[in-house]
C-alpha cells in the first residue's frame, strides 16, 4: 500500500470520528505545550548559566569569612577571631602574580545626599581589578585607577541600572521605586560632588548596566547588597562611614584563576596561604563560583522537574488514549482487514496502516499543542518572562517529535494484533 493512500485513509478515519480524535488530541496537546515550556526553561537556564560562567570567568573562586550558625561551636566561635583583610588579599597578589584577579570587596550601607536626593545605597570599596571579570558596562568618564587607591582618594563610580526592554508584568504591580536610580538617570551626576557618609565624593566616572534582558549578572539574581556605588577600598576602610557586615577587614575576595582546571589547585595553595597568616585563628571557606550558580539554579529546576513531569504524563496519557483509539478503530474495522487481506494485502501493509493513522493523531495533537504553546510563550515574553524570550526555531520540531513517537510506540501493540487476524475469520466477521 503506497504512504500517500495510508495518510489520505487514515485521515479520512481520524476526521470521520471527531470527538474521539479531539479527546486524543487534546491529551497529546497538552504534553506539547508542557515539553515546549520546559525546553524554553532548560536552554533559558543553560545558555545564560553559561554566559553568567563566561562573564565571571573561567577560574573564579571567592574567599570569604564563615558565617556562624548552629553547627559552629562556642570553642570555634571565641578562637577564631581573625577576619580576611586587604592585607590577605595583597599577599595573595604577591605571591601568585600569575592569577588573573585578585579582587577584594568591602560593602558599606551609607547614606547619599546631593541636590533633592536623600537616600541609602551600597557602596562597595574595590580595587582597580574589580574590573577585569563580569564587565558589562558602558563608561562615561573614568573607572577607579591605583593612583585613587594609593592617595586615599576621595571619589566615586555610580553604577546605573539598565531598566528592562520591557517590563515584566509583575513590574506593574511592584510598588517601591528606586529613588537613586530614579535621580541619577535624569541628573548628570559625572563630574558632581556627592555626600557618601560624612564625606564629600567626586562622582569620575558612571557605569550603564544593559538592560536585564541582556544582562547575563541578572540571571544570577537582585540583591540589596548589590552595590550602587564603587570608591576605593583604601578610602572605603579609613574614611567612608556605614553599616558593614565585615568587622575590621573585608567581606570577600574574589580570585579568578584564569583556566578552570586549575581552580583546585590554587584553592589548596591560597587556603594554607590565608591560613599561615593568621596562625590557624580563621574560619574562612573558598567556593567555587560554578557552585554558587548551581545553587541559584536549584529552585528554578525544581519548577523545570514538575513542569517536565506534568508533560510526561500528559504525553503518557496521549499515548494511552491513542493505544485505546487503535484498538477500538480495529475492532471496528475487522471486516474491512478481512477483505483488504483477501485481496493481496500483507500483514506489514495492515500494520503500517494502523500505526501511520496513529502516528497522524499524535501530529494532529502536536500541532495543535505548538499553536497553543507558541501563543503561551508568546504572551509570556511579551510580559517580561525573560526565560520565555529564548524560544528556539527547533523547540517546536523536537515537540512535534515527541508526539508523533508517542503515536508510534502506542500503536504498535494494537497494529500488531490487526495483523494476526485470520483472513478468513475476519471475512465471516459482523
Amino acid at each position: 500500500m503506497r504512504l500517500s493512500e495510508a495518510v489520505r485513509t487514515g485521515t479520512l478515519e481520524i476526521f470521520s470520528h471527531k470527538m474521539r480524535s479531539f479527546l486524543t488530541f487534546f491529551s497529546i496537546s497538552i504534553g506539547v505545550i508542557s515539553i515546549m515550556y520546559s525546553l524554553t526553561l532548560i536552554y533559558a537556564m543553560s545558555s545564560r548559566s553559561k554566559k553568567a560562567l563566561e562573564v565571571a570567568g573561567p577560574g573564579r573562586m571567592t574567599v570569604a569569612m564563615k558565617r556562624g550558625g548552629n553547627s559552629e561551636s562556642a570553642m570555634d566561635a571565641k578562637e577564631a577571631k581573625a577576619v580576611i583583610t586587604l592585607e590577605d588579599a595583597m599577599a595573595v597578589r604577591r605571591e601568585f602574580p600569575e592569577l588573573y584577579m585578585v579582587s577584594p570587596g568591602l560593602k558599606k550601607w551609607v547614606e547619599v545626599s546631593h541636590g533633592a536626593l536623600n537616600d541609602e545605597k551600597v557602596a562597595e570599596g574595590i580595587t582597580p581589578e574589580w574590573k577585569r571579570r563580569g564587565w558589562v558596562y558602558k563608561v562615561k568618564g573614568r573607572f577607579l585607577n591605583q593612583h585613587d587607591l594609593d592617595t586615599y582618594a576621595r571619589v566615586c563610580v555610580i553604577i546605573e541600572d539598565g531598566g528592562w526592554m520591557k517590563k515584566p508584568k509583575w513590574y506593574k504591580f511592584y510598588g517601591w521605586r528606586d529613588k537613586f536610580q530614579d535621580y541619577i538617570k535624569h541628573n548628570d551626576m559625572l563630574g558632581q560632588t556627592i555626600k557618601l557618609g560624612n564625606n564629600l565624593y567626586t562622582v569620575v566616572g558612571i557605569l550603564q548596566e544593559p538592560p536585564a534582558e541582556k544582562n547575563p549578572k541578572y540571571f544570577m539574581g537582585v540583591s540589596n547588597w548589590d552595590p550602587s556605588l564603587l570608591v576605593p577600598i583604601t578610602t572605603s576602610q579609613r574614611f567612608l562611614n556605614g553599616w558593614a557586615w565585615s568587622s575590621g577587614g573585608v567581606d570577600d575576595i574574589t580570585i579568578d584563576t584564569g583556566k578552570e582546571a586549575t581552580i583546585n589547585a590554587y584553592k589548596r595553595k591560597i587556603e594554607k596561604l590565608i591560613t599561615a597568616r593568621h596562625g590557624g585563628r580563621i574560619r574562612f571557606e573558598i567556593k567555587d563560583y560554578r557552585e554558587i550558580i548551581k545553587e541559584r539554579l536549584a529552585d528554578k529546576q525544581r519548577d523545570m522537574y514538575t513542569v517536565l513531569i506534568i508533560g510526561a504524563i500528559a504525553i503518557l496519557a496521549g499515548g494511552i488514549g491513542i493505544m485505546n483509539v487503535t484498538l477500538a478503530t480495529i475492532y471496528s474495522r475487522i471486516k474491512e482487514i478481512g477483505i483488504r487481506r483477501a485481496i493481496g494485502a500483507t500483514r506489514g501493509d495492515i500494520m503500517g496502516q494502523f500505526i501511520i493513522e496513529a502516528m497522524l493523531i499524535g501530529f494532529f495533537g502536536g500541532v495543535a499543542g505548538i499553536l497553543l504553546g507558541m501563543a503561551g510563550i508568546q504572551y509570556l515574553a511579551s510580559k517580561g518572562d525573560t526565560e520565555m524570550m529564548l524560544l528556539q526555531w527547533w523547540m517546536p520540531f523536537a515537540a512535534i517529535f515527541v508526539a508523533v513517537l508517542t503515536g508510534f510506540l502506542a500503536s504498535l501493540y494494537p497494529a500488531y494484533q490487526a495483523s494476526k487476524l485470520d483472513p478468513v475469520e475476519a471475512l465471516r466477521y459482523e
